[in-house]
């Protein structure tokens, strides 16, 4: 069973979930009553008339088939190289900056503290912004080899 069909599966238990209880909470007694016997007879739901036991073990058995190995690739691979191209773009700010700040006099000491301050900064974002394409970049890699966990 493929990863849509038991995502439409699950969604259609839910749906029989809610609409169950829906009609239950707008019954009254003697109406519940009369189902409960018609469905009773015809072998239905012998014990329990809304089988929400039976629908709820459904629900969780199709929760579990749905687990990581059944996710949307191509919209993992997708959110990767979108992160890729936001860290590339981030990386080439940051390095205009370092660009402009070599454009600063040297000798002006108090301009000086504050140039080392934002290079400092500037330096640790550059580096955020790497580590983020890469960790994209291995995403990607996982993706394409089926090792999604």
């Amino acid at each position: 069973m493929n990863a849509s069909t038991i995502t439409a599966l699950l969604a259609e238990l839910h749906h029989a979930d809610h609409i169950i209880k829906a009609m239950l909470n707008a019954m009254t007694l003697q109406q519940k009553a009369k189902v409960h016997e018609q469905l009773e007879s015809a072998g239905v739901s012998p014990g329990d008339m809304t089988r929400a036991n039976e629908r709820h073990a459904a629900i969780e058995a199709a929760s579990a088939c749905s687990k990581p190995s059944m996710i949307n690739v191509a919209a993992i691979r997708q959110h990767a190289s979108d992160i890729g191209a936001h860290a590339a773009r981030l990386e080439i700010l940051l390095l205009t900056i370092f660009d402009r700040l070599e454009e600063i006099d040297p000798k002006d000491r108090g301009t000086r503290a504050a140039v080392d301050a934002v290079e400092c900064f500037t330096s640790c974002a550059l580096r955020n912004g790497v580590l983020m394409r890469e960790a994209a970049i291995q995403v990607e890699a996982l993706v394409l080899k089926g090792h999604v966990a």
